[in-house]
């Protein structure tokens, strides 16, 4: 049996739901993103009255693990989207906590909640292009709704890494806070 790479603890009805694989950098698989979709349910049924969604260091998440979509990309693309996109249709507010990396689907999971703070040493990586991928699962609609058209254009074909401050001055997060 599989340990469980999702954590989750409540205090104070608010859900803390960490993914939980450091040594892959909490990349997206399809078993993941079942334990995501599962443990977001058990929130929501629960007394839960908010979630915050982080990554055990180094990083918050270090997007779709390419190599474990199975034998058919698209159908495999469209369930490692539904990581993400469940946080975005939850009925509780949903709080992304980015500390270390969130890469590709990992920007997607912050973009997806309702309120994004980054840590200092955060990386918000939207490399898209440079590694030959689409900025897919909605990742243009939901960065332009932070920062409009032309800074969202500019972090997609420019590939720029913004950091916590950065990311707080551009729109992209509320606050940038320190990692402790």
């Amino acid at each position: 049996m599989t340990a469980s790479r999702v954590r989750v603890d409540l205090a104070d009805r608010v859900g803390v739901l960490t993914l939980d694989d450091p040594d892959r950098r909490n990349a997206l698989d399809l078993a993941l993103v079942a334990e995501i979709e599962a443990a977001i349910d058990d929130l929501e049924a629960g007394d839960c009255g908010a979630i915050v969604v982080t990554g055990a260091p180094p990083a918050f998440c270090a997007g779709a693990d390419l190599s474990h979509l199975g034998s058919t990309a698209d159908e495999g693309l469209r369930q490692i989207y539904r990581g993400f996109v469940r946080l975005a249709e939850s009925p509780l507010p949903t709080i992304a906590a980015v500390n270390g990396a969130a890469v590709g689907a990992g920007v997607n999971m912050a973009l997806c909640c309702d309120v994004i703070v980054a840590g200092a040493s955060a990386r918000i990586d939207t490399r898209f292009l440079q590694l030959g991928l689409h900025p897919g699962g909605g990742h243009t609609w939901m960065m332009r709704r932070l920062v409009g058209p032309q800074t969202t254009k500019a972090l997609v074909l420019l590939g720029d890494v913004i950091d916590g401050a950065e990311a707080e001055r551009l729109g992209v997060a509320y606050r940038c806070v320190p990692d402790d």
